[in-house]
């Protein structure tokens, strides 16, 4: 057992392999003991040596944090500043202790300041992500995919949601939520969404000239790009480059309880649907999809959340499912369910009414060659 001058019964092997630094002191200060971790975070630490009382620092108070202090902490966790050598500044957590060994009182402590270093390494590749999500936009590198909404009476095809999908050549596949997050984060996702609906038009229009059928395509626009100026007109603007009627799009407002909305949201959407595009509200029935929302704005569609049809033939999901079916009719609102992935909940749902069907059951979300060969093999025809 190595104790660099310390007898103690403590497993040495532990405190060295910690991702932390472990420092004891005697009842004076001086650095008795310590493990590489704080040799080699640049405390200039040595052992025989009194702990620096000039070198943390309580942020919070603008104050020296002293040593003393150290010993009224015990059991506590300190949040400080230290500056190794004076030169440099690290935050730290530091957790104190005390002991007693053959007659004598020591004092230990735990500190980490990786996870700061973590944290900083994290910011600088979200602010790296964030750049290359720019760039990209940029340079229409993001791809779409389109999943198939199907209405089960006759097998025809309703139209297509349509779904952002970025691979980077330094970050590699970014997972939808991440970016979306991401861009919502940093003042992006007006230019996301309206990128996608621009391009999603764009196919739309070029699939009408290859005289594939397409009724519709659906893309989902976040609260906050709501926000953006003039959105109505860029709509308009987008549909008529396009030779597309406003009926050809869908918006499905997506929600999120993070963000708060304002009147002129509700004003935005109220005038986006007075051109004639279709307004779907996104996973009907969760907390932040709710009734409230039917009296602000006028709905053409409402999606059953996919955690109700998961649960499906759960006995509440089943009566919620009744529910929000009962709402479309009342407020003559197309019903869509969303995340249909087994035969029994496409049954419990053909059951209660439901028409407007999507999920994995049906087809995946598919990229446009794969969805060019499956509505050429009349794939829409085959699933049910």
């Amino acid at each position: 057992m190595k104790n660099d001058g310390l007898d103690t019964e403590c497993d040495w092997h532990h405190i060295q392999e910690t991702n932390g630094g472990f420092i004891v002191l005697n009842s004076k200060g001086v650095i008795v003991s310590c493990n590489d971790e704080a040799k080699l975070a640049r405390l200039a630490l040595t052992i025989q040596t009194i702990l620096p009382f000039d070198r943390f620092w309580l942020d919070d108070e603008s104050r020296l944090f002293q040593l003393s202090e150290f010993k009224d902490s015990i059991g506590k966790e300190a949040r400080l500043l230290f500056m190794d050598n004076g030169v440099n500044t690290h935050k730290v957590k530091v957790w104190a202790d005390a002991f007693w060994l053959l007659g004598k009182q020591y004092y230990s402590l735990f500190f980490q300041n990786r996870l700061v270093e973590q944290e900083h390494v994290v910011a600088l590749s979200s602010a790296k992500k964030v750049q290359a999500l720019i760039d990209d936009l940029n340079d229409d590198l993001l791809d779409l995919h389109y999943q198939p909404q199907i209405n089960i009476t006759d097998n025809s095809l309703h139209g297509v949601e349509v779904l952002a999908r970025w691979t980077n050549k330094e970050f590699g596949r970014v997972a939808p939520d991440d970016f979306i997050a991401l861009a919502e984060e940093h003042e992006l996702i007006a230019d996301l969404d309206i990128w996608v609906m621009s391009r999603a038009c764009r196919q739309l229009a070029l699939w009408r000239e290859q005289g594939i059928h397409i009724p519709t395509v659906a893309v989902n626009f976040s609260p906050l790009t709501f926000t953006y100026a003039h959105l109505e007109q860029k709509v308009q603007a987008i549909l008529e480059e396009n030779s597309l009627l406003p009926s050809d799009l869908v918006i499905e407002v997506t929600e999120n309880k993070s963000i708060n909305t304002s009147c002129c949201f509700d004003n935005t959407i109220a005038r986006i649907h007075a051109l004639g595009v279709a307004i779907s509200l996104d996973d009907f029935g969760t907390d932040y999809s709710n009734l409230k929302r039917l009296l602000k704005f006028p709905v053409s569609q409402l999606k059953l959340d996919r955690s109700f049809v998961s649960e499906l033939p759960n006995k509440l999901s089943k009566e919620l499912s009744e529910v929000v079916f009962s709402i479309c009719q009342k407020i003559d609102a197309v019903p869509v369910a969303e995340g249909v992935e087994t035969q029994q909940q496409l049954s419990y749902l053909s059951t209660i009414g439901y028409q407007i069907i999507q999920g994995y059951l049906l087809s995946p979300p598919l990229s446009r060659e794969e969805l060019e060969y499956w509505i050429a093999n009349e794939e829409h025809l085959k699933v049910l």
